[in-house]
């Protein structure tokens, strides 16, 4: 298939505000470093987890609630050993998502990024309600709950979306201001904790123990948010296993000393705002006051890190094919995914309007654990797929410590379970997710990812008398018009159907698609002929003049839009270049089409012989039903037209192998019916090609169903191109479309 030469248009015009326009390709910007990945990482650590959960956990299993936020620090560490391997390997943003796409089939991928995306949008909203808890306990009560958390929801979107610049040093001054805040309130109370004290309320039960390791794991999750911005930190492949291991040290310390400090403060009621009460005890009412104002700064820098981690694993899953292109937009000026965080925002919101405090912890350990427990897997399988991978750092101990991991996060996984409500939620969200993945891939218009602009549509004739069913015909040899047109119209005619004529002059990239009216009218002189060929054979014809810049995308963007049954692809039966046909164009058409293809290569005698005698290879299967439907149109559309159906018998083939093939002609010969005439022949020979090729030497054309539901769809290298390529009568390679075969394909390749 050859594409047309045009003349030079003009160059693409910036827009009206002569800036230049967002586009998806612009990359983050790594303006962060060392320091800043600690504030990410410390700063989401030391948040609501501390403040709120500390309280809840203590009046749940007393001193005991050190031993489970040390458990929950340990299950913790698995896993963040797993992320610095992968952060070394994969510096970029997305992290367990973008680890797990390098690693699992995608839909598996798909299912982490989107575990992930809801783990840290919940995670989020549970500190955005937390701060609004403390604000209402202890600095004003607002008539509507939720208002302050709102507030600093919508400022910290504005922040991020300026830049990651502006996002980072508020992280950094947040979290060293509250890092000397935590420092004071336990110098404050230290003195107080009596080791008698701790073993009088230490709980014995263990599995309550477990369960509250497992509501508290939320806490110790910020490691991975310093993964998630991987794409905007400087050196990411040493910084980011640095900060890590450092912020994952910092905040178990200062957790220990944080919960030992409320145990000493002898409170009547633990709950929520427990730490709070202990700093009024310890530190007098202004100390009190200024500890509240520390756990609201630190759940406002947590807010802020979420934020900036999930709109990162969104842009990440826009930008790798697995959410739409439109999600993962950066703005060229400030560089920040501005979609991902407003609709991250929007998330946000949501939860936090929706679910109450604890259930908001549950619902996100569930997710986060669920993630984390695939991340630990992917490790363990891309050690072994990619052996000699060069990683900068070595997780020691594989697959011993990411199967540890793995145990702690399915056993912490188990006690949260119990509370049912906030697990079903999970679960419910994870299958709506997997079902929106199922009807987008099904509904996704594949075309529109293909390299330029959509097509320009510069001429276009309607048929006089549209039909029901549509062949498309993309002209390309003017010699090769009448022989493609003469197919198409034995497909229309017995179909009420028409011909849809397409002719495409491709134009570079930097071009935009425009074509001038002298080159319109000598285009428009080839749809003519094939439109007057058409109506010799008393076959409706439309005619359509294109201008692109990617061929396949065009002749797709025409199939959608006049929503064709079937497309005829001309071959002259010699590729020069990769973009020819059985090249990079027709593939992708193969591959992408939702309707039937045929893919034609004419004899050289093509245009002087017609195609009376039919040689039809057939062994079963949807192609090949359909290559019988297309061949009795053809043989039907000439006087004197003739089957003769075929296989291919090995011969070496046994008694019920050669009956098995016997079988599959008279079944074919049975769906035929006495539409057609119809003879037998069965082939002994060691090669199926050069069997059909040989056999069909007394015909004027074979017709062959394509080869099996490979992955990517391809006709090179089967036996249909074979014996297309070295056949010297016309050959028919018939590809059914299949809904469900694409939908897998497309879930798999995306």
């Amino acid at each position: 298939m050859t594409v047309t030469d045009a003349p030079l248009g003009t160059q693409a015009e910036p827009n009206a505000t002569g800036k230049a326009p967002y586009l998806h390709e612009t990359e983050l910007g790594r303006e962060m470093g060392l320091v800043s990945a600690l504030a990410i990482g410390i700063g989401t650590m030391i948040a609501a987890g501390i403040f709120t959960l500390s309280g809840i956990a203590v009046r749940d299993v007393g001193s005991s609630a050190v031993i489970a936020f040390l458990l929950a620090s340990v299950a913790a560490t698995f896993t963040a050993l797993t992320y610095c391997e992968f952060s070394s390997i994969y510096p970029e943003s997305g992290e367990a998502y973008l680890y797990s796409r390098r690693t699992f089939a995608p839909p598996l991928a798909y299912f982490v990024g989107w575990a992930l995306l809801l783990g840290y949008t919940s995670s989020c909203a549970f500190y955005i309600v937390s701060l609004s808890s403390y604000f209402n306990e202890f600095i004003w009560r607002s008539a509507f709950g939720p208002a302050p958390g709102i507030v600093i929801l919508v400022l910290l979107a504005l922040v991020n979306v300026k830049g990651t610049k502006e996002s980072g040093v508020f992280q950094i001054v947040v979290t060293a201001g509250k890092i000397l805040l935590l420092i004071w309130f336990i110098a404050g109370g230290l003195s107080d904790v009596s080791t008698e004290q701790i073993l009088a309320k230490m709980e014995s039960d263990p599995v309550l123990v477990l369960r509250t390791a497992g509501m508290v794991f939320i806490t110790f999750f910020g490691f991975s948010a310093i993964a998630a911005s991987a794409g905007e930190i400087r050196n990411p492949a040493k910084v980011i296993p640095r900060a890590i291991f450092i912020s994952m040290a910092v905040v178990t310390v200062l957790y220990t000393l944080v919960i030992l400090v409320i145990l000493a403060a002898n409170l009547t009621d633990y709950g929520e705002a427990a730490m709070g009460d202990a700093a009024r005890r310890f530190l007098g009412p202004i100390g009190g006051m200024v500890i509240v104002g520390g756990a609201l700064f630190s759940m406002t820098s947590a807010s802020n890190a979420s934020i900036m981690a999930g709109s990162r694993v969104l842009y990440s899953m826009s930008k790798l094919g697995h959410l739409p292109r439109g999600m993962g937009v950066v703005n060229v000026r400030t560089r920040t995914p501005i979609v991902a965080l407003a609709l991250v925002s929007l998330g946000i919101l949501v939860f936090a309007l929706l679910l109450p405090l604890e259930d908001l912890a549950h619902f996100a350990d569930t997710l986060l654990l669920v993630a984390l427990t695939f991340v630990n897997v992917a490790l363990i399988l891309h050690r072994r797929r990619y052996p000699d991978l060069e990683r900068p750092f070595r997780v020691p101990l594989v697959p011993l410590l990411p199967a540890l991991g793995v145990i702690a996060n399915l056993y912490l996984l188990y006690q949260i379970s119990h509370d049912v409500i906030p697990v079903s939620l999970a679960g419910g969200a994870l299958l709506v997710g997997l079902f929106f993945f199922v009807a987008w891939q099904g509904n996704r218009v594949e075309h529109e990812d293909l390299p330029g602009k959509p097509s320009r549509v510069a001429l276009a004739r309607p048929a006089h008398e549209p039909g029901r069913f549509r062949v498309l015909v993309p002209i390309s040899e003017p010699a090769l018009t009448p022989a493609i047109v003469d197919v198409a119209a034995s497909l229309a005619a017995n179909r009420e159907g028409e011909i849809v004529a397409v002719r495409v002059v491709v134009v570079p990239d930097q071009i935009s698609p425009s074509v001038e009216d002298a080159h319109v009218e000598r285009e428009r002189r080839l749809l003519d002929t094939a439109r007057s060929r058409a109506a010799e054979r008393g076959v409706a014809c439309s005619s359509i003049l294109r201008v692109g810049h990617h061929l396949a995308r065009a002749i797709l963007e025409t199939a959608e839009e006049h929503d064709c049954d079937v497309i005829v692809l001309a071959w002259k039966g010699s590729t020069s270049t990769a973009r020819r046909l059985l090249g990079e164009d027709v593939d992708t058409i193969v591959r992408l089409a939702r309707c039937n293809v045929v893919v034609v290569r004419f004899a050289a005698d093509a245009g002087e012989r017609p195609i009376e005698k039919l040689f039809l290879s057939t062994a079963g299967g949807p192609h090949a039903t359909l290559a019988e439907e297309y061949a009795v149109s053809l043989a039907g559309a000439v006087e004197g037209g003739s089957i003769t159906l075929g296989i291919v018998a090995p011969i070496e083939a046994t008694e019920s192998e050669v009956n098995q093939a016997e079988k599959y002609i008279e079944e074919a010969e049975e769906r035929i019916g006495e539409r057609a005439v119809v003879h037998r022949q069965l082939i002994r020979h060691g090669s199926v090609a050069v069997g059909i090729i040989e056999a069909a030497e007394e015909h004027d054309a074979v017709v062959i169903g394509a080869a099996g539901s490979g992955r990517r769809r391809r006709l090179s290298g089967t036996i249909p191109e074979l014996v297309a390529r070295h056949s010297r009568r016309t050959v028919l390679i018939v590809k059914r479309y299949q809904p469900v075969v694409a939908l897998l394909r497309r879930l798999m390749e995306h």
